[in-house]
């Protein structure tokens, strides 16, 4: 009887064991790269997304099924990783021509004010010649570009930028609206700024992630979302300016 038994509890175990590794295995697990150097806006603290733009993204990965793994990153290395597919997302990132060759946006998410941000009080920048501008490198704004023959300087971080403007070395930085006190503090000479933009973020999603639902599944999560946080204006609201419905 003891034989008969056992081979029985043997090849039952084995086949909870070959079951439970099957369901772990079919577990979606996604590194998903989040933009350092913009802490206050968003970062990952003990695992988790902080920050001012938080909220959408909380909102969205909680609507799609996985495991994420959040790990702060510069600018060109969550690109570089899309591209690879060393990181399944990156985020909080803007849409271009460029990026679309080797990921997949997800769909605006919200929107954010880009400005000219200069020292000097200057004419219109579309009639102006040579203006220096400094952009971090990899940011995805040449298309903001004023005037004839603009040169472009490029930078590691929007604090290295503000710095050169202040030490005339640029005329002209491109950057969200809501981080000017954070670069412009204890700064006490004149500063000027122009709208630029109104750009939406989101994320990207790797061509290299072999789950095919997952795309989909994040632009579910992102329209819904982008509807949450418009009827959630007080809790979830970026500080920042109304858009001019005219602009």
């Amino acid at each position: 009887m003891r034989r008969l038994v056992l081979p029985k509890l043997l090849n039952f175990f084995l086949f909870l064991f070959f079951s439970l590794s099957l369901s772990a295995d079919s577990k979606r697990h996604h590194i998903v790269g989040v933009f350092a150097d913009i802490e206050r806006e968003i970062s990952v603290e003990n695992g988790r997304l902080v920050g001012r733009f938080a909220p959408y993204y909380r909102c969205v990965f909680s609507r799609v099924d996985g495991e994420f793994k959040f790990v702060n990153m510069p600018l060109a290395q969550i690109l570089r990783q899309l591209e690879k597919g060393g990181i399944s997302i990156g985020l909080p990132l803007i849409q271009t021509v460029e990026r679309d060759q080797y990921a997949d946006f997800g769909g605006p998410l919200f929107q954010l004010e880009y400005v000219y941000l200069m020292v000097q009080d200057l004419p219109p920048l579309e009639s102006m010649t040579g203006l220096r501008f400094g952009f971090v490198r990899k940011f995805a704004g040449l298309d903001l570009l004023k005037g004839d023959s603009p040169n472009v300087i490029h930078v590691s971080d929007w604090a290295q930028a503000v710095e050169m403007l202040r030490l005339g070395r640029v005329d002209v930085v491109v950057l969200p609206w809501i981080m000017l006190d954070l670069y412009l503090e204890g700064y006490g000479g004149p500063h000027y700024e122009r709208t630029a933009a109104w750009i939406d973020l989101s994320m990207y999603i790797s061509h290299k992630v072999k789950d095919s639902r997952l795309k989909d599944d994040f632009r579910d999560a992102i329209r819904a979302c982008r509807l949450i946080g418009e009827k959630s204006h007080d809790a979830w609201d970026i500080p920042g300016r109304q858009r001019d419905p005219e602009g």
